[in-house]
């Protein structure tokens, strides 16, 4: 291969923060993105005329969001942003004869919002919000046939999809004792990650996946944990639960048995323990265990190296550590 990129870019942003009243402050921001990606060269398994791949990148990208206090530590906030994800060296280089780029293929782009409430009150602090994710012009593969019949991989923006959902956090410290206190925590996301209008090469067709889960998006992830101190002693134990997820966007339960690249990937829920003792001032010693059930679980099923297949988590494991406060 001989491949020749060349990418011009300029960016501009400004910011501005009004505070309309004593309790209510609204920013607004604007980012203005131009230039252009130029790809050219040879590749020995590909057409010469087929490489040049021009790209322009012209964003304004804007953004605004509020904050008011109602009441002394608390706070109703919001926000709205737009961002692009510009194209990756592997989405424009066809990996064989038999795959070509879209000339046209655009940058994906996309907007967050969110809205939420948080604040403080007694031992209790919290914060809790709903947000939503587009995220359009996602890249990926078609099946096409030339004018002799041959099929061929159309790498392309395949089409959109949103994700909707709440997070919660919600932390109580409480002191139970003389120089005792235990503190209880719970983070937890809840999604809905839907495809909205998009296609996806399955075998010879293209196949609509309105309506299908997004890969690699759980419905529910949740870090729950407590902890105990007492003088220079503490004691944590987290407990990590993820829902299980889908490999790929056709929704893939059972994985073929030439290889595990899809299918389902199973929910986990992982014990991690830590312990703490501080000798003195700058002396600590530590004791952290993960996965203290020894659960086997994987996360991916990738299909590039070492894949394709499934990437194990560890089991059981822990360490020891001396730190020295200077």
């Amino acid at each position: 291969r001989d491949l020749h990129f060349k990418t011009k870019n300029i960016a501009l942003f400004a910011e501005n923060k009004l505070q309309l009243f004593n309790n209510f402050s609204f920013t607004v921001g604007a980012r203005m993105e131009a230039g252009k990606t130029q790809m050219s060269g040879i590749i020995n398994y590909y057409p010469e005329n087929a490489i040049p791949v021009t790209i322009s990148h012209n964003f304004p990208l804007l953004a605004a969001g509020f904050s008011y206090k109602p009441i002394k530590n608390a706070e109703v906030y919001g926000g709205w942003s737009q961002a692009y994800r510009p194209m990756l060296f592997k989405d424009l280089i066809p990996g064989s004869l038999y795959e070509k780029v879209d000339p046209a293929i655009k940058d994906s782009r996309g907007y967050n919002a969110e809205a939420g409430f948080r604040g403080s009150w007694k031992s209790f602090r919290w914060d809790i919000n709903g947000f939503l994710l587009s995220y359009q012009n996602r890249f990926g593969s078609l099946i096409q046939a030339d004018d002799n019949g041959a099929f061929y991989i159309y790498k392309t923006n395949i089409g959109n999809s949103l994700t909707t959902g709440t997070e919660i956090f919600i932390q109580a410290d409480w002191i139970v004792g003389n120089k005792t206190s235990l503190t209880i925590f719970t983070s937890t996301a809840f999604m809905h990650a839907r495809y909205t209008n998009a296609f996806v090469k399955s075998a010879d067709k293209n196949i609509t996946i309105k309506g299908n889960k997004v890969e690699s998006a759980p419905n529910l992830i949740s870090r729950n944990g407590v902890t105990l101190r007492h003088k220079m002693f503490s004691l944590s134990a987290l407990y990590s639960y993820t829902s299980q997820t889908f490999a790929d966007a056709l929704n893939t339960r059972i994985p073929a048995k030439t290889t595990g690249a899809v299918g389902l990937i199973p929910s986990y829920g992982l014990l991690d323990l830590n312990t703490s003792f501080r000798f003195c001032k700058n002396l600590d010693l530590r004791l952290n265990v993960s996965n203290l059930i020894n659960k086997r679980y994987f996360t991916k099923r990738p299909t590039f190296y070492p894949g394709p297949g499934v990437w194990p988590s560890e089991g059981r494991n822990g360490s020891i550590s001396l730190a020295v406060h200077l």
